[in-house]
């Protein structure tokens, strides 16, 4: 269930401005997308493993964030029954912790407060096992089927400015999913798909050179669309700095990783962050360097 079917969310997303004073500071994105990203999915997540408390008399319902405070204390979200007959079941109220004034005093009336839900479930899904070997990957495939997280320089060096994108800044969304959508079809016979699945294919031997060095490499992910957990590895493809996540998932009945699909950076580190705070420095210094540019163009 999504959270707009579930209650009303006045003036959304500005309550999530709280969620964020309360939690321990970290980075959410421009404008706080990443972290509207995060409770959209979070509750999603709740509702699928059912860990929504809902107290006995149906006074409230709550769930528990993910996040803590600044002091460690766990952040729950907190709705009421909706008065409103022609709306939602629920309205939400705001986030609390325990031992809050106000909002604590409904925690308060539940005999158990709800818990995070889990994401990883086997020790793959938490660390890649180098044992299994490189992850099978079809390049072709994943190329074409995820062209619009891929940086457009890369298909420009490919088909050698054969197939070139504009700039999305410069003709709008819609007509820029136009030309991706034209942009994948010629890609399909050009002869910069080779070339480029090559690349990628070199940027995956070097990210498995580093990770048999540094386990670390490997992020987990979740990946809400098929409610599975990823781990993503990144690449340098053609380039000397980090530019792709490749999301690998465990084929438990052939004992080795498929690859999954593609991900810009900062979907990748959106995707990391529901399982828990990334750590990975490839990651932290991708999402540095967008802000960086944000704020330059600020």
């Amino acid at each position: 269930m999504r959270l707009f079917d579930f209650a009303f969310v006045p003036n959304y997303p500005e309550p999530l401005d709280r969620l964020k004073n309360l939690a321990v500071n970290e980075h959410w994105g421009r404008g706080g997308r990443m972290l509207r990203s995060y409770f959209n999915h979070m509750f999603e997540k709740v509702m699928d493993d059912g860990l929504l408390t809902v107290h006995p008399e149906g006074r409230s319902a709550i769930f528990h964030t993910g996040l803590l405070t600044r002091s460690d204390q766990d952040i729950y979200a907190v709705f009421v029954p909706n008065e409103r007959d022609d709306a939602q079941d629920w309205f939400f109220r705001g986030f609390s912790t325990r031992d809050a004034i106000g909002l604590g005093d409904v925690l308060a009336e539940h005999e158990e407060l709800p818990v995070r839900p889990r994401f990883i479930q086997r020790p793959e899904q938490a660390f890649y096992s180098i044992q299994s070997g490189q992850p099978e990957c079809d390049w072709p495939k994943l190329i074409l089927d995820n062209i619009s997280r891929i940086p457009r320089d890369l298909i420009h060096d490919a088909s050698e400015d054969r197939i070139l994108l504009p700039d999305l800044r410069d003709v709008g969304k819609e007509a820029y999913i136009d030309c991706l959508e034209e942009a994948a079809q010629r890609l399909a016979d050009d002869e910069g798909l080779k070339v480029m699945a090559g690349w990628f294919d070199e940027a995956l031997d070097r990210a498995m050179d580093i990770l048999n060095m540094d386990y670390k490499l490997a992020v987990p992910s979740w990946h809400a669309k098929d409610k599975s957990v990823a781990l993503m590895l990144p690449l340098k493809v053609h380039h000397s700095m980090v530019n792709v996540a490749l999301a690998v998932i465990w084929d438990g009945e052939k004992d080795y990783y498929v690859g999954l699909n593609l991900l810009t950076l900062e979907m990748a580190y959106n995707n990391a962050r529901l399982i828990a705070r990334p750590e990975a420095s490839w990651l932290l210094e991708a999402i540095q360097m967008k802000q960086q540019r944000f704020s330059s163009r600020d």
